[in-house]
């Protein structure tokens, strides 16, 4: 029986990276694990899934199968294939990005498909601040992480696992009970998301742009080596929960008059202080900038015409090679629909 579940113990050498849909752009994956150091030899890489499909990188998308140090979830675009596969091996199924598996030799067919086959639905990765979960689209809202890992074997849970979207397009802030961080691809955003400990990276769609990477050990999201924001206000209250924590059990050291461990706690509290006044920075400028574009935004939305649309272009100017100027494509793009 297929393993549904695959449960990866602490790293205790290296680091691990989650990285979201990599649709055989197998080039933006290794220049954004290059940004970070990556190392195999210690490392691991685990993908949300949809590794097939897309992109350009099929051969050596495909040979990260059957690398140590990558390990990858079931997504929805290799189940497809699956299917397409089981149902008629001879048939030229080309559909969703599939255009390569025409490419290759029939008798290596067989091979790739046990390979996907033998994907997990989940993977659990330990780490020193709880269980990161990894799953490629979504965990049912009215379910803890234990209920769902227990629940894998019922075809509706499975489907909601590879296909579900529910929580991102209502954009429920609640999170997944039962487990530290839940790592998803999917459906795409602009830019990483952050529902409470649920965490979307799938800020390509298999389109352009370089991948959403996060690694365990930072709690951090990383887009081309450089850490990106996600919701700074829940970031700032963990940290102040945390703080308020290491304040508490440093009152209670001082008055049983234990010195190191008072000590200890003191530079804990005084790294947390310092984590949430840059925290604080980081959301303060992101206020600013996003105040800016909405002002810029209803500007253009009062216009007409030749006038709207090169106010429109100037804007996108303004955010030239950014997440940012796709969204804006996408708007322009329903506007002219």
């Amino acid at each position: 029986m297929k393993q549904k579940l695959l449960r990866l113990p602490r790293n205790e050498h290296g680091r691990d990276f989650v990285v979201g849909d990599i649709h055989f752009k197998t080039i933006d994956l290794h220049k954004g694990l290059k940004a970070l150091g990556f190392d195999s030899a210690v490392d691991r890489v685990i993908a949300v899934g949809d590794l097939i499909d897309r992109g350009p990188g099929v051969l050596d998308g495909l040979k990260l199968l059957g690398e140590l140090w990558f390990f990858s979830v079931l997504g929805n675009h290799e189940q497809m294939l699956i299917d397409a596969f089981r149902a008629n091996p001879h048939a030229a199924y080309t559909a969703n990005g599939a255009r390569w598996w025409m490419t290759i030799a029939d008798d290596s067919k067989e091979m790739i498909i046990e390979k996907l086959e033998g994907l997990p639905v989940a993977i659990e990765i330990e780490s020193a601040r709880g269980i990161v979960g990894v799953v490629h689209a979504d965990v049912p809202t009215a379910m803890s992480w234990k209920e769902f890992v227990a629940s894998l074997d019922n075809p509706q849970i499975e489907e909601l696992a590879l296909w579900g979207r529910e929580r991102v397009i209502k954009h429920y802030r609640a999170g997944v009970q039962g487990i530290w961080r839940v790592c998803t691809g999917h459906t795409w955003t602009p830019q990483p998301l952050r529902l409470g400990n649920f965490l979307g990276l799938d800020c390509t769609g298999g389109g352009e742009g370089p991948l959403a990477i996060y690694c365990v050990q930072d709690d951090t999201i990383y887009v081309e080596g450089r850490s990106v924001s996600l919701d700074t206000a829940e970031v700032i209250t963990e940290q102040l929960h945390a703080l308020e924590q290491t304040l508490t059990g440093l009152k209670t050291m001082t008055h049983s008059n234990k010195l190191i461990e008072s000590q200890t706690l003191s530079l804990e509290a005084e790294s947390l202080v310092k984590k949430v006044n840059s925290a604080w920075l980081a959301m303060r400028g992101e206020l600013t900038d996003s105040q800016q574009l909405i002002n810029a935004l209803h500007g253009i939305s009062l216009l007409t015409g030749e006038r709207k649309a090169a106010k429109f272009e100037e804007l996108k100017a303004r955010y030239e090679g950014t997440q940012i100027e796709q969204l804006l494509d996408r708007l322009l793009g329903q506007e002219e629909a």
